[in-house]
């Protein structure tokens, strides 16, 4: 009989405990309390839960020392960041209106990745002090750290076509045939859903103006030439099977640039393969590294 007791004393103590979870898991969830816990952190409640005496000016002057403390730290963590990546470098003074710019835009950045990057960003400057402008910092002070990883992730992905050293994103491969008045096309596609970047995602990126909108097209490469295509640390020559095929692609902006210099990138394996194979429909190949 002691026994039964005792199992139904777990079985209540369990189902006790379970509805403290379900209550804890709704209070961390539930949008009523987290506007209000917006509000404490925030010194914003006067209107949600007064507290005795408090003047609207007490809590106006909390929030904004408040604020203070906060940019103050996110300040002092980036510039800490920034003195561990340093070594014996040989640096310049930055210009002065750049550093405070920058300083003021610093101040708002919260999120760790974040900071780290504007810690790479600060060493540049002090290394070559003109490589980073005022505008490239303007758009990343806006962009969230999930657009952050957007453009991130679409790094991974592009590629260099011919002499020019500007990162692309390609996005087909197209081969014509016949006469001029009779001409087909044969186009492959590069489909990037696969890799986690829908069309929508590269929409973003151009609003930023880290992409150019205007999809763009090579001249029609001769079987006689060769072109020079890389992607990451594999370099190729590109011989054309036959006339008339010509690659498309987007350009990352000058400022997209910019960005892609500071944040680096790695290769995808698996892109990689696709875009071997892709590439193999319509040009002899021969690689190498870079």
């Amino acid at each position: 009989m002691s026994n039964n007791n005792e199992s139904m004393s777990n079985n209540n103590e369990s189902i006790k405990a379970s509805h403290v979870a379900a209550v804890s898991t709704k209070v961390l969830t539930d949008s009523k309390n987290k506007i209000k816990a917006i509000a404490e952190k925030f010194s914003l409640y006067g209107k949600i839960t007064p507290k005795g005496e408090e003047t609207l000016e007490t809590r106006l002057q909390a929030r904004i020392t408040q604020k203070q403390l906060l940019e103050q730290a996110n300040l002092e963590q980036i510039i800490k960041l920034s003195y561990d990546l340093c070594h014996d470098e040989p640096t310049r003074d930055p210009d002065p209106d750049w550093l405070i710019r920058f300083l003021d835009m610093a101040e708002q950045i919260h999120n760790p990745s974040m900071q780290k990057l504007w810690a790479r960003i600060l060493k540049q400057e002090l290394i070559q002090a003109g490589s980073v402008s005022l505008r490239t910092l303007q758009i990343l002070q806006t962009m969230t750290h999930r657009e952050a990883m957007i453009f991130q992730k679409t790094l991974t992905l592009t590629c260099c076509i011919g002499n020019d050293k500007n990162k692309k994103l390609l996005t087909s491969i197209k081969q014509r045939k016949g006469s001029f008045s009779l001409q087909r096309t044969h186009q492959s596609h590069i489909d990037y859903s696969q890799y986690q970047l829908p069309y929508s995602s590269i929409l973003i990126l151009t609003e930023l103006g880290l992409i150019l909108s205007t999809e763009l097209e090579t001249n029609a490469i001769s079987p006689t030439e060769k072109l020079k295509f890389s992607y990451h640390q594999l370099a190729y020559d590109l011989y054309p099977i036959r006339k008339g095929c010509s690659l498309t692609y987007y350009r990352l902006s000058p400022i997209g640039q910019e960005l892609a210099h500071l944040i680096g990138s790695q290769p995808n394996d698996t892109y990689q393969e696709e875009l071997y194979e892709v590439l193999l429909k319509y040009f002899t190949i021969s690689s190498k590294e870079k």
